[in-house]
């Protein structure tokens, strides 16, 4: 048992994220909108909806705009201005659109949740929920709002998507099947070494794992998943293993993460990682799309082989490796929040509570124009039309896992028409992690923050993707890490859970 727990978290950090998280379904239930039109002939306020698109932005996109505002301007007298950024873009854009006072009015927090919070580059928005926010309340439930919650302050608001999400292998079928492979051998991670000495042989122009995130193999640094081996406490900075103690440890001291690098340095050294892993600006989504690569891990509970084939054109399945476990961290992974450049934040929050209620305004933005970008098909779910497939659709953004409340959506042909049936099942069922709902406080270590995390974007890269040996490097990371005050941050850390944990037993 011991050896198979280990195995467990060991597989775990293969697969932190990913990207996206609650998978690729959608249902074909729809929501309503909960908006009453504002019969205001008042000009509408404007604001700028920005996110980050992980393949090339639609050409359609101004289409989408202005069928949204048809919507939005009638509902709650409101305009809005789509603003697709490059994901390989984004953390920088959006840092300079922040820093530079430029407008900008409602973004997705791809996991810098509680760092952006300690930054105070997001606002509060606990009055505005409150007041125009009641829609995303009922859409996500209290339970998961107290995941944004800071100090009894509510800086963001989840997606409305499966938070059961789990680490998954995602491999090409069609490559699988040339050769006799089959993804179910796969249980432990030796079995996933057995598919990579196979397939590198027979298709050595093909990398056998390409960056789930840019800058990093085994994690997404812009959108963190934590499952059920760790709750990372906000920042991974000192996280819980395992959900059954609240001591605070250093992830990278473990034995489950040198065993981790060990891996990928054995597969890097052995051409199975994509060369460039650790510096590349390419999304994972373009690098399979090209045929550049094989395999990737991605987070998810539902359709992940789906949303792999629609949006790379190639076919791929998925295998599970691991339970689930709901953190904060796999709340905060993929959050709604209001920058402090807002000029109107009102009016965002009013559009942001549209997009988890309206189900008309979440396809369009999830899936484009009816009749044009996609067509109801007999059982329910929606697929391209005749003459339309993911080559030449003028808007194949394919990202309802990141849009509003997913769950009032569409769903894409090949996914199960009830799939976000047992995503809301999930929800309601799946292991809640101990330390839900706890914030720290960081402000008494901000620069320790800053410090550390230099270091961790200095050596992790490396590590992570295999390019730096372990044996040499793993020691100097981790005494670069005390140095640069790792330790004082855990403590301030083990004292604030401690206190909230007593405060908070039932």
């Amino acid at each position: 048992m011991k050896k198979n727990k280990k195995f467990i978290i060991v597989l775990t950090m293969f697969a932190l994220l990913l990207s996206a998280c609650g998978g690729g379904s959608s249902d074909s239930k729809s929501g309503e909108s909960g908006s009453q039109g504002t019969g205001n002939s008042a000009k509408p306020d404007e604001i700028v909806y920005a996110f980050p698109v992980y393949g090339n932005i639609p050409k359609d996109m101004q289409l989408i705009e202005d069928e949204v505002n048809k919507i939005s301007v009638k509902e709650i007298n409101v305009k809005v201005k789509l603003l697709p950024i490059s994901g390989g873009n984004w953390g920088q854009q959006i840092n300079l659109m922040i820093s530079g006072g430029e407008k900008l009015d409602v973004m997705p927090n791809l996991g810098s949740f509680n760092s952006m919070v300690a930054q105070k580059t997001l606002l509060d928005i606990t009055d505005l929920i409150e007041k125009h926010g009641q829609g995303i309340k009922s859409a996500i439930g209290e339970n998961f709002l107290k995941g944004t919650t800071v100090d009894g302050k509510v800086y963001g608001v989840t997606v409305g998507n499966g938070k059961a999400a789990v680490p998954n292998i995602a491999m090409r079928k069609d490559i699988l099947d040339k050769y006799g492979l089959n993804i179910d051998s796969v249980n432990t991670i030796e079995d996933i070494t057995k598919i990579y000495d196979v397939v590198s042989k027979k298709e050595p122009q093909m990398s056998m794992l390409v960056p789930s995130g840019t800058g990093n193999v085994t994690t997404v640094p812009s959108s963190i998943l934590f499952q059920s081996t760790y709750d990372n406490l906000g920042d991974g900075l000192g996280v819980l293993l395992g959900n059954d103690n609240t001591k605070v440890v250093n992830l990278y001291e473990t034995e489950e993460y040198t065993s981790l690098l060990k891996t990928v340095r054995d597969w890097y050294q052995k051409g199975y990682v994509l060369r460039d892993a650790a510096t590349t600006t390419e999304t994972a989504t373009n690098l399979l799309k090209a045929g550049k690569g094989f395999s990737e891990f991605i987070g998810g509970e539902v359709g992940l082989d789906t949303q792999l084939e629609r949006n790379t054109g190639h076919p791929f399945v998925t295998k599970k490796l691991q339970d689930a476990l709901i953190t904060s961290g796999t709340i905060q992974s993929l959050t709604w929040v209001i920058p402090v450049t807002s000029k109107n934040p009102e009016a965002a929050v009013k559009f942001l509570n549209l997009t988890y209620t309206n189900a008309d305004v979440i396809n369009l933005i999830d899936w484009g124009i009816e009749g044009k970008h996609y067509e109801k098909k007999q059982d329910g779910t929606i697929g391209y039309p005749s003459g339309v497939d993911a080559s030449n659709t003028g808007y194949g953004l394919g990202q309802d896992w990141l849009m509003g409340n997913q769950l009032i959506a569409h769903v894409w042909e090949g996914n199960d028409p009830s799939s976000y049936d047992t995503l809301k099942k999930n929800n309601k069922t799946a292991p809640i992690s101990i330390a839900l709902g706890f914030s720290y406080d960081s402000s008494k270590v901000k620069t320790e923050i800053a410090n550390v995390n230099n270091v961790i974007d200095q050596y992790r890269p490396g590590l992570d993707t295999g390019s730096m040996d372990p044996d040499k490097y793993l020691p100097v990371f981790n005494a670069k890490l005390k140095a640069a005050g790792l330790d004082k941050i855990i403590a301030e850390k083990q004292k604030q859970l401690d206190a909230w944990y007593a405060a908070n037993q039932k």
